[in-house]
């Protein structure tokens, strides 16, 4: 059992990916990341995954940072991608466990696929290229384009997005997601809180709002890396609009040269921070840590 002090102090990442997804670290020493840079409470946000939780809610007992469930799942609406991130669930209830195991398999088999395709481009890469890059076995866009840039055949792993691995790309390879509703429903049902990542990139999000906030949704992301003021203080007014609390996050992967010092920097308004651990307090992760 971790403790956490109440009100909850102290600097916050609450959006972040491991070598479990499609992020640099993993686990442990993100932990130690965390610890060393003075962050108080993280979550690990892995994509459709909770194979990193226990790992690092274990390397966070030893290092004194309160640790905090979460995952950020594909989702759709009207066809288009929506992120949806999860928090304060328990990682062990049966539905969530059987979601992350499907999705797995599935992001195999979607990315065996998009090997053939750019193969068939005249790119010389192997599907256990793209395994190496994703260590943990839960494969995505970004490890294909890691590869391609680790055999020399782009500039950068971006390139590869912009060449042919964006939605409608040569190289992209459609998947079949939950709805936005049905990824309410999982989180809630497996006891967590949920809030909508980086928000500022959706065309068809404000007219479901209402209805996602009356499922569960609890806050928007309206600090994100990809936001610029303007989109932010939109995201605002869309929130408040809405009844919706909001959130803030770097979204950490650990691949930019920056991103070590920027951990625990994220601007954090103190309304949202006790907005955010109210509604924490009452998640199945709160009473299995002994928070409540």
């Amino acid at each position: 059992m971790s403790t956490l002090s109440w009100p909850a102090d102290g600097p916050m990442e609450i959006h972040s990916h491991s070598t479990v997804s499609d992020g640099t670290y993993e686990p442990e020493r993100m932990a130690e990341l965390m610890a060393e840079r003075g962050v108080a409470h993280w979550a690990l946000t892995d994509h459709d995954t909770t194979g990193g939780v226990e790992r690092a809610r274990a390397a966070c007992a030893e290092r004194g940072v309160s640790f905090i469930s979460g995952i950020e799942i594909s989702a759709q609406s009207e066809g288009k991608s929506i992120h949806v991130l999860g928090y304060g669930y328990d990682p062990d209830e049966p539905n969530l466990a059987s979601y992350a195991e499907t999705m797995e398999v599935a992001r195999h088999e979607r990315m065996a696929e998009m090997v053939e395709r750019v193969r068939g481009l005249g790119l010389e890469v192997t599907l256990d290229d793209v395994m190496a890059q994703s260590k943990q076995g839960n494969v995505g866009r970004p490890h294909l384009a890691r590869a391609l840039h680790a055999r020399g055949l782009v500039d950068t792993p971006q390139e590869a997005f912009d060449r042919w691995l964006h939605a409608g790309g040569e190289g992209y390879v459609p998947m079949a997601y939950l709805s936005v509703d049905d990824a309410l429903t999982l989180i809630h049902n497996a006891g967590g809180m949920v809030i909508l990542a980086h928000p500022g990139r959706y065309t068809t999000m404000v007219e479901h709002l209402d209805r996602w906030r009356e499922a569960g949704l609890f806050a928007l992301e309206v600090r994100h890396p990809s936001h610029d003021l303007a989109t932010e203080r939109r995201l605002v007014d869309v929130a408040k609009k809405h009844g919706l609390s909001m959130s803030a996050s770097n979204d950490w992967h650990g691949s930019l040269p920056d991103d070590i010092e920027r951990l625990g920097r994220v601007n954090f308004s103190p309304v949202w921070r006790d907005a955010f651990f109210e509604r924490l307090s009452q998640t199945a992760w709160a009473e299995l840590q002994g928070w409540r």
